[in-house]
């Protein structure tokens, strides 16, 4: 009874919330026609307490392209959409020429040139926004009003997945009101009397509570066609269970990362519809031979490879929301992961004399379902004679300090990269698998190239050192009146100017 009556003040706390930033946003539209259409209320697992793409927290891409656009983005079919950018040639091998869109204006009224999209790329590259993603560098020169080059090394198509994360920011607004990009933005109310932030994305901001809510409404002079949706109001809801019963009791209209097991329960509403997006993204467990060495023998770490049962996981925790799958097969494409085998990995284990008990690593809420995945993973490995001994780290310092002094590692790694060279770029360089993969990639006789570590990365997996247990899709879901079909682009990221509305 307790938790019942805790349960209810959680949620009636929430749904106050939501009327208040909702009639703050109705209150206060006095430059919007009485009968305009309703806010419509997004639950989202976080909300920003930083207003920038280049913060040293940076703007997450969903809340990016509401105020910023790209030179250019991923769309639906992996295929590379221009938007600032007209059009582009390559004037040798190491330099390309890029042509802006004329007449493009800022939400400060300025006109967008070449000047804004360098000074943006190199407050990208002070923040280390771009290098850490990449580690290359790149050189921006202006050629006239609406033209500039950029050198680098990078192949077209490379560049081109790098500059999807820079945003074109307003310079000389930025200049002007000496905007730190660092500086927790303030609680604003509506109406916004001095602009907080200046792109020439589809809307603006209408009112921000850092943590909690932040409300957007259509920029009237968008370059591009007008969203149908003109207001949309994010609402920070932490709990899984929270936004799915904020979901079906239509408090709000769409909700992001609904959890797998609860699906069913919107397939039995009638008038809520699910959408999943596949992003690149994978839970490994790497088996550490460093600390002991029965692990530096193949067979032991085959063993216990065949004593989780992957299919399992995807099915009982995951409810089939996710795949299966070695990543980066690019030189043996048909090979197979084993199959779940208990007797098998039962009698090695005990004929090669293994450890009673071993430890794990893993880093904490990296996932809302890593710790039924750890119980699941204990449970398998106590039916063929070894217990887990687990180990929580809460922060990136902390896991590097006791990643080497560990069986076993499990974490999450995830890229907003498509390319695949910079895929594996971003994993080798920026993944908490970074320090395991420098490791074992040492070479004494000459530096690797990208595809030689991709190479020794499908032998990490042939020999399981490493072992990618799956890839998750993202879920969300809607009322019904709303249309996301078109909304997510191939990396899963949400253009909300795209979503429609079902007549």
């Amino acid at each position: 009874m307790a938790k019942q009556i805790a349960f209810f003040y959680r949620y009636l706390s929430l749904l106050m919330l939501l009327f208040m930033s909702t009639q703050q946003v109705f209150a206060s539209s006095n430059n919007l026609a009485v009968n305009d259409q309703r806010t419509v209320q997004v639950a989202v697992t976080d909300i920003p307490q930083y207003l920038s793409p280049y913060a040293h927290n940076p703007l997450p891409d969903q809340y990016s392209h509401l105020f910023f656009d790209p030179l250019v983005r991923w769309g639906k079919d992996k295929k590379i959409e221009y938007r600032l950018l007209e059009k582009l040639k390559m004037v040798h091998s190491t330099k390309i020429r890029f042509y802006l869109k004329n007449k493009i204006y800022f939400h400060s009224g300025n006109l967008m040139t070449s000047k804004d999209v360098i000074w943006s790329v190199n407050q990208a590259l002070k923040k280390k926004y771009l290098e850490q993603k990449l580690q290359h560098s790149i050189k921006t020169t202006a050629i006239n009003q609406f033209q500039f080059d950029i050198e680098s090394q990078l192949t077209q198509a490379q560049l081109l997945d790098y500059l999807t994360h820079v945003f074109i920011l307003d310079s000389a607004f930025y200049k002007k009101n000496k905007i730190d990009h660092n500086s927790t933005q303030k609680n604003l109310l509506s109406p916004i009397k001095q602009l907080p932030l200046s792109g020439t994305g589809p809307y603006k901001l209408s009112a921000f509570y850092a943590d909690v809510n932040l409300t957007v409404q259509e920029n009237t002079h968008y370059w591009q066609q007008s969203p149908a949706v003109k207001r949309l109001n994010f609402l920070r809801i932490k709990s899984p269970d929270s936004r799915l019963y904020a979901l079906l009791a239509n408090d709000i209209d769409i909700s992001e990362d609904i959890a797998d097991k609860k699906i069913n329960s919107l397939d039995l509403s009638g008038n809520k519809d699910i959408y999943q997006t596949s992003t690149i993204n994978t839970l490994f467990l790497t088996i550490n031979e460093q600390q002991n060495t029965i692990f530096s023998r193949e067979i032991a770490r085959n063993a216990i490879h065949l004593a989780i049962n992957q299919a399992g996981i995807l099915k009982h925790i995951l409810n089939d929301t996710g795949a299966i799958e070695r990543i980066f097969r690019v030189n043996n494409p048909s090979s197979q992961l084993p199959n779940y085998d208990v007797k098998r990995a039962k009698t090695i284990l005990k004929k090669i004399n293994a450890p009673k008990e071993v430890s794990l690593l893993l880093m904490a809420e990296q996932s809302s379902s890593m710790q039924e995945v750890v119980f699941a993973l204990t449970n398998m490995l106590k039916k063929v004679g070894i217990t887990l001994k687990v180990t929580e780290a809460d922060t990136v310092q902390k896991w590097r300090e006791l990643q080497f002094s560990h069986d076993l590692t499990l974490a999450m790694w995830e890229s907003s990269l498509i390319e695949e060279s910079l895929i594996y770029q971003d994993i080798f360089t920026n993944s908490l698998l970074a320090d395991y993969l420098t490791l074992q990639f040492t070479s004494e006789d000459k530096p690797l190239t990208i595809e030689d570590k991709i190479a020794q990365f499908e032998m990490l997996q042939e020999k399981d050192k490493i072992i990618p247990l799956f890839s998750k899709n993202k879920i969300w879901a809607t009322d019904s009146q709303f249309d996301l079909t078109e909304l997510f682009s191939i990396n899963g990221i949400p253009y909300w100017h795209q979503l429609s509305i079902i007549d």
